[in-house]
């Protein structure tokens, strides 16, 4: 996978005529022009209304062996 992304990296810079070093090397201010903050979305709901939720574990089968995880389920609910 490496020797694919510097082949890549090379060929892409021979074809923009520069040097294939500045393609080979990410500056840290190109990484964090990249960078988002999370979205959050806010839920204001009527006076009436409340978030009213379910928890549980169960058994998932992964390939490294039986692992425990957490599940929920929340509904909005009348007062």
């Amino acid at each position: 996978m490496r020797i694919w992304m510097t082949g890549y990296a090379f060929g892409l810079a021979v074809l923009l005529g520069s040097s294939p070093l500045a393609f080979a090397q990410d500056s840290p201010d190109r990484t964090r022009l990249h960078r988002r903050a999370p979205l959050r979305i806010e839920v204001t709901p009527s006076g009436r209304l409340y978030r009213q939720c379910t928890d549980w574990y169960v058994i998932e089968h992964r390939a490294t062996g039986d692992t425990i995880v957490p599940r929920m389920r929340c509904w909005w609910a009348v007062r």
